[in-house]
């Protein structure tokens, strides 16, 4: 008979892993699936808006939380993805490529992806000049003029990286003024770097 776990969380995120801190100080008998451990705060570049840290990189807070995690006896499915949920009478049945687990309570906290446009041409030059996480792919933009696709947070978190890094940012936003933090809007309209096109 498979093992019926107290909890299954999955996400190994900052919402993931503070579930799993809690869990593992209630000595529960716990699961985490996650695809990996950090999630998108992971391929964040500044980060001045986390409690505790007035500037800290998404790398270097990612490393604090797996180093707290770790001081907890976790089972971690790293590499594994929940493609199934199903309520039975008196647990859940989560299903991964791999296998299936079993457990009283679920938390879901699966975070987000980038959102694709749909656009010709995007999966064709997906990793090919069209990239998702500046942190990651940046320094490739080196001294060129750069196209940033949004409005919000992560558009302006992005912009802000490449602006050390491009010639050029312009930001395409679909709305009629940008959104996300004042903060980081400041910062880009500061920038005679950055372009803002609008409604665009």
């Amino acid at each position: 008979m498979s093992t019926i776990y107290d909890l299954i969380i999955i996400g190994a995120g900052p919402a993931g892993i503070t579930a799993s801190v809690y869990a593992a100080r209630k000595r529960m008998s716990f699961l985490v699936i996650s695809r990996d451990i950090g999630g998108q705060a992971a391929w964040s570049g500044d980060i001045e808006n986390y409690t505790g840290y007035q500037f800290i990189s998404g790398p270097e807070l990612i490393a604090k939380f797996e180093e707290h995690l770790k001081r907890y006896d976790i089972e971690l499915k790293e590499g594994e993805e929940a493609t199934e949920v199903k309520r039975k009478e008196n647990f859940v049945s989560v299903k991964t490529e791999k296998n299936t687990y079993e457990a009283k309570t679920l938390i879901i906290a699966s975070g987000k992806r980038s959102r694709e446009l749909g656009v010709p041409g995007e999966k064709e030059f997906k990793n090919r000049g069209l990239t998702y996480c500046a942190t990651c792919d940046g320094p490739l933009f080196a001294g060129k003029d750069v196209a940033v696709i949004g409005g919000g947070n992560s558009a302006l978190d992005a912009a802000l990286q490449l602006m050390n890094i491009a010639r050029h940012i312009y930001i395409i936003n679909i709305t009629s003024t940008l959104g996300g933090d004042p903060v980081m809007r400041e910062k880009v309209s500061a920038s005679e770097k950055v372009s803002v096109l609008n409604e665009t």
